[in-house]
């Protein structure tokens, strides 16, 4: 469901951000395997899997490319190549995080084509259709502030931001998707965390 109404209000503190980004746990291993055993056999199954992990995947492109039309650009390509690629999936490792290594290659090919956006206007149009609308509110307004302060970070940290919060990934998919180590990917996601915190609200030190 997308949502075209602005709304305006104030930043909510960084804790209830991340909480309501990672409100929603992502499949196990298990469940994914079994959806992908049967989109194996009839593709028509694959609509399971897409629907499992589409918000994910938009929300991670849509702050990485800045802007809506390319990110639902990207995120059909994502599914698109992963459903012509079921048979590389190994089940060694999360649907999702298989997912992400899609979608970080069209993102890096969508930069190397064209220079990114400069500004996120419109957030994330995408929430669950299950959600009760102040919550859907809710949600966007949230994933707007972040996504838009984001665009200003060192790109290190801001995709390991974006993989952690808007993805939902571990630490370990992280550092083997950025290929670092994971002591690196915390000290990233810890010192990302912290300027995104001070440019979300900037007058909370000054208030100090």
């Amino acid at each position: 469901m997308y949502l075209n109404q602005t709304v305006q209000a104030p930043i909510a503190p960084l804790w209830l951000t991340i909480n309501v980004l990672l409100a929603e746990a992502p499949a196990t291993i298990e469940d994914d395997r079994a959806l992908v055993q049967a989109a194996r056999a009839d593709l028509r199954a694959f609509n399971g899997l897409y629907e499992r992990h589409v918000t994910r995947v938009y929300r991670y492109l849509l702050v990485r490319v800045g802007n809506v039309a390319d990110a639902e650009d990207l995120t059909s390509q994502t599914f698109l190549v992963a459903m012509e690629n079921l048979d590389k999936y190994r089940g060694e490792r999360p649907f999702l995080a298989w997912l992400f290594g899609i979608a970080r290659h069209k993102v890096a090919d969508k930069y190397r084509r064209q220079k990114p956006e400069a500004a996120l206007e419109a957030a994330n149009d995408l929430a669950d259709a299950d959600e009760a609308p102040d919550t859907i509110v809710s949600q966007k307004l949230q994933i707007e502030a972040v996504a838009q302060k984001l665009q200003t970070l060192s790109p290190d940290r801001a995709e390991v931001i974006s993989l952690r919060l808007f993805g939902g990934l571990d630490i370990p998919e992280i550092a083997r998707l950025m290929q670092k180590q994971e002591p690196a990917v915390r000290m990233l996601l810890h010192r990302g965390l912290q300027d995104l915190q001070a440019r979300l609200n900037p007058n909370q030190e000054a208030n100090a």
